[in-house]
């Protein structure tokens, strides 16, 4: 997720050794086993009871972005962000081994029923409130009929050893990492902050676009899981369910506003992430068709396809 280097992953057993540096960043292997990821159960309950437990500062309101520079950031970041005067070693992740590890390893060392395979790639941005994220995820699992103990996810800030990539330079093979791990993964869950995609974090945040179009360019599936706070029949709607006519007009004009979307506008936080994504871009045939077939995968998500073509008329 954005604003953080997005995509992904530690070094993976067999990956082919320590990062190495290139130019502006460092060269990660790329995996070579399906990555791990962190249980839904493991984020709504535990997770925020230790983060409530070492940072007092933590409430409802907290972002990730927010906690990211607790976690990981100087004396001045952390105080920039209302944070803690000393540094926090979260789950022990900052010792677990030479240069930091994961938090997923080091929840995995603590918690291992907690962590297992990835069944689920989260395609999110940093600057989601941490509490209402982890609850999307609660209430995509309620409305799938699946055990949140049994659904794994990888998400970058839990993935991703931060002490590499928040270093100056970052990861230079991100988007090359990045692919590997959704493409293992096999199944992607953008969990959307906006019904209304004017207001919408994720839908100006150009890694999060890149992430979705990837999926769809490999066929894999995509669901949606709505963190905004709506109607159960709308959200019935988003996970395709059936659900009353009168709740379709509102999400139908809410794609209206999402084709108004420019892809071209989506910015990344790293100006080197952003020129590689594009680079990738014109790669595969350039900006349009991405918009297109992101706006065609969200119209299909919803089961609001001939609603999103008459918006478009």
């Amino acid at each position: 997720g954005d604003p953080q280097p997005g995509g992904g992953g530690d070094p993976q057993p067999g990956g082919g050794g320590d990062p190495q540096p290139s130019g502006g960043g460092v060269v990660l292997p790329l995996p070579k086993e399906k990555p791990k990821g962190v249980s839904v159960d493991f984020l709504c309950f535990e997770f925020q009871k230790q983060v409530k437990a070492v940072f007092p500062e933590y409430n409802n309101e907290t972002t990730f972005e927010e906690l990211g520079a607790w976690i990981w950031g100087s004396y001045n970041d952390r105080q920039k962000a209302g944070g803690p005067v000393n540094v926090v070693d979260l789950f022990g992740h900052k010792t677990m081994r030479k240069g930091g590890a994961s938090l997923c390893d080091a929840i995995g060392r603590k918690y291992p029923c907690s962590v297992r395979d990835a069944t689920i790639f989260v395609s999110w941005a940093w600057r989601y409130r941490v509490h209402d994220f982890v609850v999307a995820l609660f209430a995509y699992c309620v409305f799938q009929k699946v055990n949140p103990k049994s659904v794994f996810c990888w998400i970058c800030f839990f993935n991703n050893n931060q002490h590499v990539w928040l270093q100056p330079g970052g990861v230079s093979n991100a988007v090359e990492i990045f692919e590997s791990n959704v493409r293992m993964v096999g199944t992607v869950v953008v969990v959307l902050d906006k019904l209304d995609a004017r207001l919408s974090i994720y839908f100006s945040r150009l890694w999060t676009i890149f992430e979705v179009y990837i999926a769809i360019l490999n066929k894999l599936k995509i669901t949606i899981a709505p963190m905004e706070a709506v109607t159960d029949a709308t959200i019935e709607l988003w996970f395709r369910t059936e659900a009353h006519d009168d709740q379709s007009h509102a999400l139908a004009k809410s794609l209206r506003e999402l084709m108004t979307i420019d892809m071209k506008a989506a910015r990344a936080s790293n100006p080197e992430d952003a020129a590689s994504i594009r680079r990738q871009v014109e790669q595969l045939g350039g900006s349009q068709p991405m918009s297109d077939a992101v706006v065609k995968a969200f119209a299909s998500m919803t089961g609001l396809d001939d609603l999103a073509r008459e918006g478009c008329q």
